[in-house]
């Protein structure tokens, strides 16, 4: 099973007062267990991604799990390889019982809390891990039409079986109100991506969305605390944003697309989800080293209703970022080429400029060779040049290798990866390839690299949008 780790960040967002604290319980017996402890891990919110942990050794297959719970939440308990989700409410006084390398099929719960969470393991099971109700493999590849026939079915039978049981055996308000949520965020997330799942698996029929098809997104309360707790709606919500933008036309090769969708989910989401949303893509425009845009972006979330801790926490990764990032200008160098002249990288301001790292004692950087000649070929006529560094310590095994494989285009050495301007870089290994825009600064610290039949493409696309963006 998927590890979900779903602290609700419902409650981050829109609690900001403190209860009395509550210490629930979890105590239980392993059968068949290898493991010699056991723990429930749980994130403070979506926005920061390092795991907390509350470990109890497991002694004689007993063990015993006490945690600190203000208001009600969804963790994972995790016993080795295998992991079950676990809802806690303050109080709860729970008693497990499962066989170790059958955690989910084998769960029983007992105590206070036993109804919610014995239901829960049933929705995982059914639900989450049975192929038939699954999108992945087969459903995906049905027509739009017996694909949400498939849709409704399985939210009917969730529904169902959800009501029947609850009759039998009793669960709180919220857990109730949590589920429904998570039943209609699970077929929301579903038919959203419907369409992009069957692209990605390149099926030989490719279907566009009928009229009305997203007409569902309308109906959708995404305000309601109820929904910012659903498991499902975290995957939603991210996936949501990346729909605002394709509807949008926005490109993600554009340098400046994390603040246009940044912008787009401003106008088009409110209130906790909004905040959601503005706080992940400033957190990806970080992971994506895309830095061009982010301090507007955190002094806009500052000021709109922005959380003050989940800001304080971007603020800090933004400002222990290395520094090299989309948008942020290109370390210039003046090194020696081949004939010995002096080179500058800004000597080619106003071109696209491919950038490769590479050493001749490297095995890929060899096989890539013939391949980075080839694709400085293609690009020349749309004004890309390709700059080769050599970083090997000897000057004479570089100048060696070039001349005798007749490497052609910008060929400059540089003495070792230890030298200042690989720091400045950020190189740790080669090869290593930067794309850098006509005014000097980073397109991409990742692009494609020569031997990727996609490189050309990709770097195109680049250049496309860099232009595009600059008139």
């Amino acid at each position: 099973m998927k590890r979900m780790l779903t602290l609700l960040l419902a409650y981050l967002l829109a609690t900001h007062f403190l209860l009395a604290q509550s210490v629930v319980t979890v105590t239980g017996k392993v059968q068949k267990g290898q493991e010699d402890d056991i723990f429930i891990a749980s994130l403070p919110s979506l926005l920061f991604p390092e795991e907390q942990r509350t470990f109890a050794q497991v002694n004689k297959g007993r063990f015993k799990l006490e945690l600190p719970v203000d208001a009600p939440v969804t963790v994972e308990l995790v016993y080795g390889n295998e992991s079950v989700p676990l809802y806690l409410e303050p109080g709860f006084e729970l008693q497990v019982s499962f066989t170790g390398g059958k955690m989910l099929k084998s769960l029983k719960y007992s105590g206070k809390g036993a109804n919610e969470n014995n239901y829960l393991a049933l929705h995982t099971y059914r639900f989450d891990e049975e192929e038939d109700y699954q999108t992945l493999p087969d459903n995906v590849r049905l027509s739009e039409k017996e694909f949400l026939k498939f849709l409704e079915y399985r939210k009917e039978d969730q529904l169902a079986i959800f009501e029947k049981k609850i009759e039998a055996r009793p669960v709180s308000d919220h857990f109730r109100q949590l589920i429904l949520a998570e039943i209609d965020y699970s077929y929301a997330n579903d038919r959203l991506t419907f369409f992009d799942m069957r692209e990605q698996m390149r099926l030989p029929v490719q279907l566009s969305p009928s009229a009305g098809y997203f007409d569902f997104l309308d109906d959708l309360e995404m305000e309601q605390p109820a929904s910012l707790e659903a498991i499902s709606f975290p995957t939603f919500l991210r996936n949501y944003v990346k729909f605002i933008g394709k509807q949008a036309k926005l490109e993600t090769s554009d340098i400046h697309y994390y603040r246009k969708v940044y912008d787009e989910v401003s106008y088009t989401l409110q209130d906790q989800a909004r905040l959601m949303a503005q706080a992940y893509l400033i957190r990806q425009s970080l992971q994506q080293g895309n830095v061009l845009h982010l301090p507007a972006m955190l002094q806009d979330f500052s000021q709109n209703k922005g959380i003050a801790d989940v800001h304080a926490t971007l603020l800090r990764q933004y400002e222990s970022h290395p520094g090299l990032g989309i948008g942020s200008a290109a370390p210039d160098f003046s090194l020696q080429d081949i004939n010995g002249q002096l080179v500058n990288l800004s000597d080619f301001k106003g071109k696209i400029v491919y950038l490769g790292f590479w050493r001749t004692d490297c095995g890929l950087c060899m096989v890539e060779q013939p391949h980075a000649q080839e694709l400085a070929r293609k690009l020349q006529p749309h004004d890309v040049v390709l700059i080769n560094i050599g970083v090997d310590e000897n000057e004479q095994a570089w100048r060696n290798v070039v001349q005798s494989r007749g490497l052609g285009g910008v060929q400059l050495y540089l003495k070792g990866q230890g030298h200042e301007l690989a720091r400045r870089y950020g190189l740790k290994d080669v090869p290593a390839y930067f794309l850098i825009g006509e005014d000097g600064t980073i397109l991409s610290t990742k692009p494609r690299r020569p031997i990727d039949r996609e490189a050309e493409k990709e770097i195109l696309q680049h250049v496309m949008s860099n232009r595009a963006s600059r008139r």
